[in-house]
């Protein structure tokens, strides 16, 4: 009889050998600022497709590498009527709670989370205010986030 572990290891190495993924081999040379971009377009596409998770993670990351002030549109977030109802450190506090719960060990804060379209979305906002320029995929998630304010911010 086989060993269980010669038989992993024949598979993984055939694994490897398989040619039907087409990775491009060439080098990708990018700025902090197009990196942030890139990173907020997959977040997009995330929440569209439910992966909610993916979209918080992407973003923030993109909110992460670049610094930003003046009047932008997380600061708008923040003003808002819905906003003003909470203590503004305590609101950024609880909303750093999923996306640090899947970028850190968290024992205290459990095995599983539930995130929804809101997690996300306020995560990408966070992230597109560090842009200085927006694609139209990111003036499209701008206008579904404006419309759809309220309901967002009810998720949280």
């Amino acid at each position: 009889m086989t060993d269980p572990l010669c038989r992993l290891s024949r598979w993984l190495c055939h694994s490897w050998r398989r040619k039907d993924m087409r990775v491009p081999s060439q080098a990708l040379t990018i700025s902090k600022a197009g990196a942030a971009g890139r990173q907020v377009e997959g977040a997009i596409a995330a929440l569209e497709q439910g992966d909610f998770d993916i979209a918080v993670t992407l973003a923030g990351a993109a909110e992460g590498m670049l610094e930003r002030t003046g009047p932008h549109m997380w600061s708008f977030t923040l003003n808002s009527p819905q906003a003003a109802a909470f203590d503004r450190k305590e609101l950024v506090s609880f909303l750093n709670a999923e996306r640090d719960w899947l970028k850190h060990p968290t024992q205290s804060a459990g095995e599983t989370i539930t995130l929804t379209r809101a997690h996300a979305a306020v995560m990408i906002v966070r992230a597109m205010s560090k842009l200085e320029t927006w694609t139209l995929r990111m003036y499209d998630f701008r206008r579904w986030f404006e419309g759809n304010l309220d309901d967002v911010l009810r998720e949280l």
